[in-house]
């Protein structure tokens, strides 16, 4: 049969209908920008997640709350974990969700739909990346072409575009996540809205709950060292499972009602996070451990980033340059965070099991921050040496006197305000890549020029407060901190940092 053709031209083109490309299609056709999604659905079961309480500012802002709330989720009130031999338990007021992918994506595609995206049920087949950028894609009978000014690889670990030799695996581990759902009639009451969490030797096992009494239970083996059969992956599965003694003792009585399904579960990020006119989003551009839950929040907080790119760069071209440069650093920077964050449970087992599942993953886990970009947080400020010396200094020494440094210089960096990227201000820092006008939600510029003032510092925190607005005192020493730590600022009465 021949397949018939058509051509459109849109202002972009989005591949892959997941949490980031429907929700940066959503915020695109909102914004009145002309978007079509190239979705094609591969039939294979996906693993549960856990999105927790937190995602719950993220989904209002992006106006998405109602819709999730409305599905009926099942709740996430925390996790229950054995891991490294150590039980704790982790419960939260305010709910989260429990959330099968397929459906919840579904929903997020309806939504962008309903904001008048072009959804179209197929696979993204060629994508050329010449100006415009153009990418066919095939439905049925039907070839359907694509012609937009920009293109978000919005497709996951299949990285339409991020295969074009811009992922990099710099973790020298594969892990191989094998699942199966149960029927739990007999799961203990008061845990049936939290996720079980269990670490052992040569892996780690979790169980998210999608209703009261129905669970997705998912061994973490390491896909390098570890045959897999079709044939024998029940047997695998049911291998592993014992080994996970706290999920295995909640599962008497239970019932398997599927059969197990094994995925690629290995870490990845990219070299750069765009080429040409294309951005790489969400799962695209990197993939964290699973260990962090993570991984939707991120998507999330990915697509609007692309959004606000694209959208910016439609209206100002010349903004190109320092948008898609901005969404690189974002990217990179938020794969290292997750990564650090999980590097220290990985690094609790590799110290209780001696086995190399556990001392590949301690090892290829980072335990420092990389170099910075422009936009800075709390967490990454505690954790350096220098700014925490810097940080004492000041609570003990309230006559300290700061000055500008003789080297202070001053450039531009791309902040984001409202659906827009806008060149502002900042403070070009020794051994950082841009000039940061943030750091613990601090503005620095006006911080520096307030110290230039003269004054103690506690006048120097007062004087912020009244000129630039309220933020917590914590956060401004952590600002000061930051800027003797670099040299940008220095002791007036000593000359030095």
């Amino acid at each position: 049969m021949t397949k018939r053709s058509s051509s459109s031209e849109v202002d972009v083109v989005v591949i892959g209908g997941g949490p980031a490309g429907a929700t940066a299609a959503a915020l695109l056709a909102s914004w009145g920008r002309s978007v079509a999604v190239m979705h094609g659905d591969s039939g294979a079961p996906s693993l549960a997640e856990s999105l927790p309480a937190s995602t719950r500012k993220l989904l209002r802002f992006l106006g998405l709350a109602e819709i999730v709330d409305a599905a009926g989720f099942h709740p996430n009130r925390g996790n229950i974990s054995r891991w490294a031999g150590k039980e704790a338990v982790a419960a939260t007021d305010a709910a989260g969700y429990h959330v099968s992918r397929a459906r919840f994506d579904r929903l997020l595609r309806d939504h962008a739909r309903a904001q008048g995206a072009v959804v179209i049920e197929g696979h993204a087949r060629r994508v050329d990346l010449a100006n415009p950028v153009t990418s066919e894609c095939v439905v049925s009978s039907q070839r359907d072409s694509y012609r937009g000014r920009f293109v978000l690889d919005c497709s996951g670990r299949a990285g339409v575009i991020a295969g074009r030799g811009l992922r990099r695996v710099r973790a020298g581990y594969r892990t191989l996540a094998v699942a199966a759902e149960w029927h739990c009639d007999g799961w203990p009451a008061r845990e049936r809205t939290h996720t079980i969490v269990d670490s052992y030797r040569d892996g780690w096992a979790w169980s998210v709950p999608l209703s009261g009494t129905r669970r997705q239970c998912t061994v973490m083996i390491d896909a390098g060292r570890t045959t897999v059969r079709k044939a024998g992956l029940a047997s695998l599965y049911g291998r592993e499972l014992r080994k996970a003694v706290s999920i295995s003792a909640r599962l008497a009585g239970a019932r398997q009602i599927s059969r197990p399904w094994a995925c690629d579960a290995s870490v990845y990020d990219c070299v750069r996070a765009f080429e040409g006119g294309a951005l790489l989003v969400g799962d695209a551009a990197s993939f964290v451990e699973t260990l962090s839950s993570g991984g939707v929040k991120k998507a999330l907080s990915s697509a609007w980033r692309a959004a606000v790119v694209v959208n910016t760069c439609l209206d100002t071209p010349e903004m190109l340059s320092a948008a898609f440069g901005f969404h690189d650093r974002r990217e990179r920077l938020v794969y290292d965070e997750y990564q650090r964050y999980t590097a220290a449970f990985f690094r609790d087992a590799a110290s209780v099991y001696d086995d190399l599942f556990w001392s590949a993953r301690a090892a290829g886990s980072p335990d420092r921050a990389g170099r910075p970009g422009d936009d800075l947080a709390d967490r990454d400020l505690a954790r350096d040496p220098g700014i925490r010396s810097a940080f004492e200094r000041l609570r003990r020494a309230h006559t300290l006197r700061l000055v500008p440094a003789p080297s202070l210089s001053f450039g531009k960096t791309a902040v984001v305000e409202g659906r827009y990227l806008v060149m502002r201000e900042a403070v070009v820092v020794p051994g950082v890549d841009a000039p940061v006008r943030f750091a613990a939600g601090v503005n620095l510029p006006e911080l520096i020029r307030i110290a230039a003032g003269g004054g103690d510092v506690a006048s120097v925190l007062e004087t912020y407060h009244q000129q630039v607005g309220k933020v917590d005192p914590r956060n401004l020493l952590l600002g000061l901190s930051f800027l003797i730590a670099r040299g940008v600022l220095i002791d007036g009465a000593k000359g030095e940092t």
